[in-house]
């Protein structure tokens, strides 16, 4: 229609199979894990299904099958939700699933590092960090106020900055939110950062 050809044939190279497969390249062709992180695309939900279990072996712990729904829940909802959303999803697979249950796993994921609870906007993130955070180490979350995406700082320099400004007052921080605009909604609203 757009090209004013008579036929598809003269705007899709032929030949292709019943299903849109391409013989001659094999296109469509499944992206491999190399491709997806060269073209900095983050790894399927079963790679990081297998990536948390391979954690939590390491750990001494063991990822359940239900622990394992409930991370597959969260990383089926873009890696971020409230627990009751995740709850509602829980439900709609398994009738009858208790609040706690869900907490639990989430308590669980958190304890292993695969998760953090942001307590800003109380949604559950997964752990953007590869592979377990130092102990001890300062987790700044970056928390939009706005559309309330969340995002991990593991930025060493951060942690040591804090480190130094609350040295004399004996505190020891564990984890940090620091609410503002993310880069997107600063955009669309052309606002500045607070001073």
């Amino acid at each position: 229609l757009l090209t004013h050809a008579d036929s598809i044939r003269d705007v899709i190279a032929f030949p292709k199979s019943g299903g849109g497969y391409d013989p001659l390249t094999e296109a469509p062709a499944p992206i491999t894990a190399e491709q997806r992180k060269e073209a900095g695309v983050d790894a399927t939900a079963e790679e990081r299904e297998a990536a948390a279990q391979a954690r939590c072996a390491a750990q001494g712990s063991q990822l359940t099958p239900l622990r394992t729904e409930v991370l597959s829940l969260l990383i089926r909802r873009g890696g971020a939700a409230k627990a009751y959303d995740l709850l509602t999803d829980m439900q709609a697979r398994q009738p009858g699933v208790a609040p706690m249950t869900v907490y639990r796993a989430l308590d669980f994921l958190v304890e292993q590092g695969l998760a953090h609870k942001v307590a800003a906007n109380s949604t559950f993130v997964l752990c953007q960090h590869e592979g377990p955070h130092a102990p001890h180490a300062r987790i700044v979350m970056l928390v939009c106020a706005q559309c309330g995406s969340t995002t991990e700082c593991s930025d060493p320099r951060v942690a040591q900055a804090l480190d130094e400004a609350l040295h004399d007052t004996g505190f020891a921080a564990q984890s940090v939110e620091v609410k503002g605009l993310c880069a997107a909604c600063r955009a669309k609203s052309d606002a500045q950062p607070p001073a």
